[in-house]
Formats: structure tokens, sequence, C-alpha cells
């Protein structure tokens, strides 16, 4: 469930912005600039961002987690929450594009101009979401109804009555509807634990060792239909080092040493990078992605640029998560906490074993090349630089895993890096699949940003 202090900020963010009728001011709400849209007739005029951030924050705390191993508890697998990011955030930008069309869309194209905008994009992101938390396979729903009802009524409540509004609220639906049934079959392929499914448990050096207690999770989650790419493997990076090979070597030395749980050698400034960006890369990169937003000069960003952002963004990483699988399952490598506890058995000389080494934190039960978080990273990255035209995009962002921690960055290009990095600083990943996963999330990124959601 939602924390009742979400609707603090993100309602009163909507009443400010929604409620006005013929004011245009600024004033700040915390770390947010609001800015209260002029009532207009029709729709050409300039048209707030305001909604479609306050249901994006919305999801973005529903999905923040804490340290796991300060605070344990279920968390959603990061894969999985790809979907809902993506799905609703496009479902925002199709509602709005279908009232003035100025970007293709992804599910629904019905055109209805005489349809209220805020009324369309709130009633298309809560029915997805809603759609969503009824759909009991699904392993990331929107577990909380009442977040976003409220979100949804406070935004309804500050549109006149009337048929604009009736017909926003009716084309949300629509636009909700379109995006449920589209993605409806990626349901099969997003099982957690299916051993039916699930690839033989490795037994030479290199091959993926199980890790309980799932062994081997998300077997095929590759199989899902992509959002823009045209296909699962078309950015399988090349193979990883063999086991013998001194690349291989150092490597191994490298995760070995700065992965450590506890490690000494792993300065406090590495340590910081991995928890901080340990967490979900949905939640993460949202999070930067609103900062930049807000940080643009004047009425740089209307609704529409906003939707497309973000849409486009969550697109970037739920492709990027469904590629990544499928380098997972082609390669099917061993994690470091494998190939270090069993190094005495690798037929690699150079290589020294440990029985007792752990990482930082808990590994995922799945193969370990390429890195998701390095791809995604990249390619959420990268989108946002297309966007802007520019890597010199400064923010500063938070981590649900270290909650009183901020970082700043003046480069997209540094963030990335450290986004990359911060899995060998935690124990997940050898160096050759973080850079590896990196080069293809932006390529990826590059394909997505000029295939996707283009501008008319």
């Amino acid at each position: 469930m939602f924390l009742k202090k979400m609707m603090r900020l993100g309602l009163a963010l909507v009443m400010l912005a929604w409620l006005s009728a013929c004011q245009k001011t600024h004033q700040q709400s915390g770390n947010l600039t609001v800015v209260e849209d002029a009532k207009s007739v029709g729709n050409n005029g300039w048209k707030s961002p305001d909604v479609v951030m306050a249901f994006s924050e919305a999801l973005q705390k529903a999905y923040t987690y804490p340290d796991p191993r300060a605070v344990p508890g279920p968390q959603a697998p990061p894969p999985t929450i790809t979907r809902p990011f993506a799905m609703i955030h496009v479902a925002m930008h199709d509602a709005l594009n279908c009232v003035k069309s100025k970007f293709e869309t992804y599910a629904y194209h019905e055109e209805d101009h005489r349809a209220d905008a805020g009324a369309a994009v709130a009633q298309a992101a809560y029915e997805t979401a809603l759609g969503l938390g009824n759909i009991a396979t699904d392993p990331a729903p929107i577990v909380s109804k009442a977040g976003y009802s409220a979100l949804l009524t406070s935004v309804l409540a500050g549109i006149p009555d009337g048929e604009a509004k009736q017909r926003g609220i009716d084309l949300g639906k629509k636009v909700a509807a379109a995006i449920l049934a589209k993605r409806n079959p990626d349901l099969p392929f997003l099982a957690l634990v299916d051993p039916a499914h699930a690839p033989a448990n490795g037994t030479q050096p290199g091959e993926y060792r199980y890790l309980p207690p799932l062994n081997y999770a998300l077997p095929r989650f590759h199989l899902q239909q992509t959002w823009a790419i045209s296909s699962n493997s078309q950015f399988r990076s090349p193979a990883p080092y063999v086991i013998n090979s001194p690349a291989y070597t150092a490597d191994f030395d490298e995760v070995k040493s700065l992965g450590r749980f506890n490690s000494t050698d792993r300065s406090k400034e590495q340590t910081e990078i991995g928890v901080f960006w340990a967490e979900n890369s949905s939640r993460g990169w949202n999070a930067i992605a609103l900062d930049i937003i807000r940080s643009r000069p004047g009425r740089s960003m209307d609704a529409w640029k906003t939707a497309r952002v973000l849409a486009l963004m969550h697109i970037a990483l739920a492709d990027a998560y469904i590629a990544v699988f499928d380098g997972k399952v082609f390669y099917n490598y061993w994690r470091p906490i494998s190939a270090i506890t069993l190094a005495d058995t690798d037929g690699n000389d150079q290589t020294v074993g440990d029985v007792n080494w752990k990482p930082e934190l808990n590994t995922p039960a799945v193969g370990e090349y390429p890195s998701a978080h390095a791809m995604s990273g990249a390619a959420a990255g990268e989108v946002l630089i297309r966007l802007f035209g520019n890597s010199k995009l400064p923010f500063t962002t938070s981590s649900g895993y270290l909650p009183s921690t901020f970082r700043s960055y003046q480069d997209m290009r540094s963030a990335i890096r450290d986004n990359s990095l911060s899995r060998i600083y935690i124990g997940f990943h050898f160096r050759k699949a973080v850079d590896e996963g990196q080069k293809s999330g932006y390529s990826l990124g590059d394909w997505v940003y000029e295939h996707a959601l283009r501008e008319k």
C-alpha cells in the first residue's frame, strides 16, 4: 500500500495546478516547482505537466524499497517492475496524443480533440494501474488502489463538469484498455519461479550455478514481446571471457577484492556508489528524469514533452531487460559468488578460491552475463541525452537504499558509469559484464529514441 505521506506532495501538486482557472504563477512546494496552468478553451494552449508528474511520482514511491540489509522484506523483482512503469507512462503519453497529436502513440490511436487532456491523462494512468493491480499473476502489480483513486479524484475535481471532461474520462479508459490488452501476452513469461523452463544447474567451469532459494529466476522473461526494438536478441553482447584467460583472471581478482562483503579494499566512496545505485532501475531513473524535467527553463516542458520523456525512457528500460535476459539465458554464465567459491576447480591456475566469500548484497538468481543494471542504466541515460540533445544534464537524486544520501552529477555519462560500476562494488558482476552491458545499453537507447514515439 502506498504510504500516506505520498499524498501530501502529490495531491497538493495536482490541486494547485488544476484548480487554478485564470492564474499563471510559480511557487515552490518542497523541491518541486509547481506551475499553475491557465484555463484554456480547446487543446491548443500550453498544458502543465504537473498531472503527469504527480502520477509518475506516485508510481515511483510505490516501488521505492529500503536497503534489504537494514530492512529485510519482499521486493518486486527489478525486471518485472519495468513493465508497470512503462505501461502507465505510455498510457499517459497515448492519452495526450489522442487529444492533440504531437507524437506517435503506442497502443491506442483514435483521436478525440474535444476531450479534456487532464481528465484523459489521469483516467488513463488510473485505469492502467487498476488493471495491473487486478491481475493476480502479475508479480509487480500496483497494489494500492486507494492512492491512485484519491489522486484521480483530486484531478477530476479541478476540471469543470461537462462534455470535454466526460470525453476525457472515456478516452482515458479506452487508452488504458488498449495498453492492458497489448501487453497482456506478457503474463506467461513473468513467472518468477518456473522450474520446467529453467536451464539445468551447471556442472562445468563458467556455467551458471543455481542460487537458492530461487535457484533460477524468470527463465522465460526474455520471451516477452519487445516494446520498440526489433527482437530480444537484437542487442546481444559478444561472448564473455573464457575462464582460463588473463582477462578473466583480472576481472575475477577485481570483484573478489572489491565486491566482498565488508571489503577493506573497497573505498567508502565505492561502497556508497554500490549501495546507492543498487535499487531497481525503474525507480532510480524515474527520479533522475523528474529532477531533470523540473530543472528545465520556463515552459519548455509541457505535458506532451514530459509524458514523452518518461514514456520513452521506460520503454528503453523495459526493452533493455528483455534484451539482457536473452543474453543471460544464451550465455548461462556463472556469478562471482559461484566462480570464487569454486575457483580451485575452474581449470585456471591463476585464480584462487575462497569457499567463504560472500558479496556485499545478495546476488540475484539469474545468469551473470551481461549486466542488466549496466544495460538498463545506459539505455535510460542515453534516451535522456538524445531527448535533451546534451549529456550535460545536471541533476541531484536520491536512493531508496540510502534515503539520507543525495548524489549530484553534472554529466549524464558519469552517472551511467557509476550505475554500471556499482555492480562490481556489491559483488554481482565481473567488469566484462558491466562494460558490455553498458555498450549494448547505449545502442539500445539510441534505437528506442530513433524508432519509438516519434514526433509527427
